[in-house]
């Protein structure tokens, strides 16, 4: 896991679906939006599974988020996106425009 329980990070990076071609080096690249904010995977209280069964899309142990974001807050607002699966880095990212931080 990349965050330890209780923490946070802000990504500055690109992270997500649409991904493009990079000229310099032929593979595609992850262009979904920058600010993302990481959280492990358990800290994501009260999110539930995206009512589009396609958005949950995964392998053989979890969600893998390449489709976009794939948890929804209990108001149905599609706010994060969590790597859950067995080939990756396990995290929450939550949408830096669907989310705000509280003083």
């Amino acid at each position: 896991m990349r965050m330890p329980p209780g923490t946070f990070a802000v990504d500055p990076d690109p992270c997500g679906p649409p991904y493009v071609l990079d000229e310099s080096s032929g593979f595609l690249v992850e262009s979904g939006p920058s600010g993302t904010i990481v959280l492990n995977p358990g800290d994501g209280l009260g999110l539930e599974e995206h009512p589009d069964v396609r958005m949950r899309r995964g392998y053989c142990c979890g969600m893998d988020g390449e489709w976009g974001p794939n948890l929804v807050c209990t108001c149905g607002a599609v706010i994060a996106t969590i790597y859950s699966d067995c080939y990756q880095v396990q995290e929450l990212r939550l949408q830096p425009d669907a989310v705000e931080r509280c003083p």
